[in-house]
């Protein structure tokens, strides 16, 4: 499943979920930070959990690191507790199942820290700072 981002005003279609395009993103301060918080809100994480990155290149290998232990104590918990928390994220559960058997939490880590990371140029995009 791919998610899109559109902007209405000029009816033209951001690429669809291509990370390249995507992570560039990360390398603008106000991104990042909105990109940690929106996940330390939808994983249920302090500062501590999941501290700011350095704002560059490597920013979203950085996040998808962190993201992935709390990743693997969810699955550890129990597999409910692994859905109910990319149902926060917005990851569909037939998409949780593909990415999980193609790239397993690892993959699964970085689809996390692209949908908060498209859902927080959508909420820029709509407030027409992108």
């Amino acid at each position: 499943m791919t998610f899109a981002i559109v902007d209405n005003n000029s009816n033209i279609e951001m690429p669809s979920r291509s990370d390249g395009d995507l992570q560039r993103y990360l390398d603008r301060g106000e991104v990042l930070a909105s990109t940690v918080t929106q996940l330390r809100k939808d994983l249920s994480l302090s500062e501590q959990e999941l501290p700011m990155p350095d704002v560059g290149d490597e920013a979203f290998e950085t996040l998808r690191k962190d993201v992935l232990p709390v990743l693997t104590a969810l699955q550890q918990k129990n597999q409910h507790a692994l859905q109910v928390a990319m149902y926060r994220v917005d990851i569909p559960e037939a998409h949780l199942k593909r990415t999980m058997a193609g790239g397993g939490l690892h993959a699964l880590a970085g689809e996390c820290v692209i949908r908060a990371l498209q859902k927080v140029l959508t909420r820029l995009r709509y407030a027409g700072r992108y």
